[in-house]
């Protein structure tokens, strides 16, 4: 069993899926958190969270104050979990289930009926063994329906190539090794608009 580590369903334990996920451990997951509300990316934010698995880290970001929450999973297994963990807890209660691979999920109807979802916050845990190369489809599919100023966390095994990514999508803030884990942290670009370089003056 998995916990919620703090916020306001501190404690709540989660189901995990029989099979085919790897959970992300405590000590991993609340680093990441502690990173990203330093940076004020969790309160408020409306959250998506791709290859969910459990669905902890969604969880995590909803205890923590999150506005809305939108989970991705294609297994059965994972499903299982998931609809036991939105029963856990009240504040998990309006997180809304989609069964189907991730990139199906970003070119589904669902998506064109609501063609600017703007999603500031989005975690990206796949399976170890996908290949980089739907990853980086996953992550250009992703860019144009998240907000400018969102904050996507990747996690992979520390022992697979290094993630190339798109520059002129995606821009690397940081990366941090946790064990067998490596977490990126990643903005959308800066397009380099007049207003953009405006903005760069203002902050200098």
């Amino acid at each position: 069993m998995m916990r919620i580590i703090a916020g306001t369903a501190r404690g709540t334990h989660l189901s995990v899926p029989s099979r085919g996920t790897r959970p992300t451990q405590d000590r991993v997951r609340e680093a990441v958190f502690s990173a990203l509300q330093a940076r004020g990316a969790v309160e408020n934010a409306c959250v998506l969270d791709l290859f969910a698995g459990s669905g902890a880290y969604g969880f995590e970001a909803l205890s923590r104050g999150a506005l809305s929450l939108d989970l991705v999973d294609q297994s059965q297994e994972a499903a299982k979990a998931i609809r036991k963990n939105l029963a856990a807890n009240p504040v998990f209660k309006e997180a809304k289930l989609y069964v189907q691979p991730a990139l199906a999920f970003l070119a589904s109807r669902w998506v064109g009926a609501n063609p600017n979802p703007q999603w500031e916050l989005v975690f990206i845990d796949p399976p170890y063994a996908m290949e980089n190369a739907e990853i980086l489809k996953t992550l250009s599919n992703l860019h144009p329906l998240c907000d400018p100023d969102a904050w996507i966390v990747v996690e992979r095994s520390a022992r697979d190539e290094a993630l190339e990514w798109d520059k002129e999508l995606w821009e690397e803030q940081s990366q941090k090794l946790y064990g067998e884990s490596i977490i990126y942290f990643l903005r959308p670009a800066l397009k380099d608009t007049p207003e953009n370089a405006a903005n760069l003056q203002e902050e200098k």
